[in-house]
């Protein structure tokens, strides 16, 4: 035998299985909180066409399931409308039910949570033998709604480990993101250091020598112009490493080097307004 796909199958063959032997056309599977005093269908078949339906919620004590409940013991009447208590039961009146037979429905722990019943607006007699196939009906009911609770249980868990390690995978980019940028930064420092210092001596000598150099000598006044102009350009590229707030790689052509090469994109790691492409 296959297994039920879900309790909500399981509850419909059950309600199927009354039907035909009880000969009662409706059958209640209900969820009862006793310290709010709520009764909530959680599957029916309703063949007297009374109205109830899943997810219907009433009252507790307006129904006999919360004597079941509560008294964590079967009950079964021929007829409420002879009963010194259920009979004056306002629901029970207004729907019209009459016969009632029902079941506590026990989890493994052993705590109750409600109820497998079947009633009908006509009276009928039920024997102790129908009694007994009920037990045997809550039970199993009991166990595929306790099973599918246990399959939601663990797909929660699924999606909150899933959450969790999305989480560390953030972080763990994250921290990638700030080693890489500390990198960025210690390589910045020490290049604006290690360049500035013979820099600095470099654009004191140009200076020295365009101090001694003669005014017709123009093509030495060019060169020593163009060489002011490239030291110059090295000192910013200095200046602009120390701003950069995250590192952007991207692709160079270059002839000095084999092949594509990954470079720090200085203006997009600048302006940390580009998303990090390497």
């Amino acid at each position: 035998m296959l297994a039920f796909a879900s309790a909500h199958e399981a509850a419909q063959a059950i309600f199927r299985l009354i039907n035909d032997f009880f000969g009662m056309r409706i059958c209640v599977l209900s969820r009862v909180d006793v310290v709010s005093n709520t009764l909530t269908v959680l599957d029916a078949c309703d063949r007297a066409g009374l109205g109830i339906a899943q997810g219907m919620v009433v009252p507790a004590d307006e129904m006999p399931c919360d004597f079941v409940v509560k008294s964590a013991t079967a009950l079964r009447h021929a007829d409420l409308e002879d009963h010194p208590v259920f009979s004056r039961l306002p629901i029970c009146a207004a729907l019209g039910v009459r016969s009632y037979i029902g079941v506590p429905l026990r989890r493994s722990d052993g705590t109750i949570w409600g109820t497998l019943a079947a009633s009908d607006t006509e009276p009928r007699e039920t024997t102790d033998a129908e009694l007994q196939t009920l037990v045997l009906l809550g039970r199993l009911v009991a166990y595929e709604f306790e099973r599918e609770e246990h399959r939601e249980a663990v797909a929660a868990h699924a999606r909150e480990l899933e959450a969790r390690l999305a989480a560390v995978h953030a972080l763990e980019e994250e921290r990638l993101r700030t080693v890489r940028l500390q990198a960025v930064l210690e390589a910045a420092a020490t290049v604006s250091h290690e360049v500035n210092n013979p820099l600095t001596v470099l654009q004191l000598r140009l200076s020295r020598l365009a101090k001694r150099c003669r005014p017709s000598d123009k093509a030495s006044r060019e060169d020593l112009d163009v060489a002011f102009e490239v030291a110059h350009e090295i000192h910013q590229v200095t200046v602009r490493l120390r701003k950069v707030v995250r590192p952007v790689s991207t692709t160079y052509l270059s002839r000095d080097l084999s092949g594509d090469a990954r470079m720090l994109d200085l203006t997009a790691s600048i302006e940390g307004d580009c998303a990090e492409t390497g």
